[in-house]
Order: structure tokens, then C-alpha cells, then sequence
């Protein structure tokens, strides 16, 4: 099985991307994010059906949010009390638009496994 990485470069000026899912079936994804800047808040939608938030995250902090695994992790350790959501992130199949409420200097990669039914 292969995976589909896409690297995202976000500025202050940006807020939203779009990925495409290549399935026919929703998609869990892994969603790598590496702050230039530190934040307090963060939101994510469109990778989920209730925004994903993030909470008191540093510079050059490796954050990972596994939606195949179902972890959260900061520097590698488990982080649960900076993540609050109902769901992991995962992509619809066709376009998805991801919005990020709080778009401070970050770099961040979407990878996923195109799933078929």
C-alpha cells in the first residue's frame, strides 16, 4: 500500500488548503505539524466532523495527530491534554478543504492510504 504525502507550508496570510483523496472511501490520515511560531490555540477543519483543536503548542514542537493509530503526540510523547476532538482526522473522498482558524508560520504534511470500496 502506498502512501500519498503532501507537505503544506503555511504563512500568516494563509488559512486553508486543499487535498484530494484519490479512494472511494473516507481515508484516515496523519497529519504532521511543526510550528514556526508558538501558539495557544489552534483550530483544523475539514478533517473531521467537529473542528480538531490544538492547545498550548511551542515552537519547532513535532506535533503528530494519527488518525490510523488514533494518537496525539508532541515530541513523541503522548499529549492528550493538548487535543480535543470527537474524531481523528480522516479525508473524504474528492476534494477536501482544510481550514486552519489560527494560521501561524507552520510547515505541515497530510499523508494517507487511499482506501477503495
Amino acid at each position: 500500500m502506498t502512501s500519498n504525502y503532501y507537505p503544506i507550508v503555511l504563512d500568516e496570510r494563509e488559512g486553508s488548503f486543499s487535498i484530494t483523496n484519490t479512494g472511494t472511501a473516507p481515508s484516515p490520515c496523519v497529519i504532521t505539524i511543526i510550528p514556526r511560531v508558538s501558539f495557544p490555540t489552534m483550530k483544523i477543519e475539514g478533517l473531521s466532523k467537529d473542528p480538531i483543536v490544538l492547545s498550548q503548542i511551542a515552537a519547532e514542537d513535532v506535533v503528530i495527530i494519527d488518525g490510523e493509530k488514533r494518537e496525539f503526540r508532541i515530541n513523541g510523547s503522548l499529549s492528550w491534554d493538548k487535543f480535543d476532538a470527537w474524531q481523528f482526522p480522516h479525508l473524504e473522498p474528492g476534494i477536501n478543504t482544510v481550514k486552519i482558524t489560527n494560521p501561524n508560520m507552520m510547515d505541515i504534511e497530510v499523508a494517507y492510504n487511499a482506501r477503495y470500496i
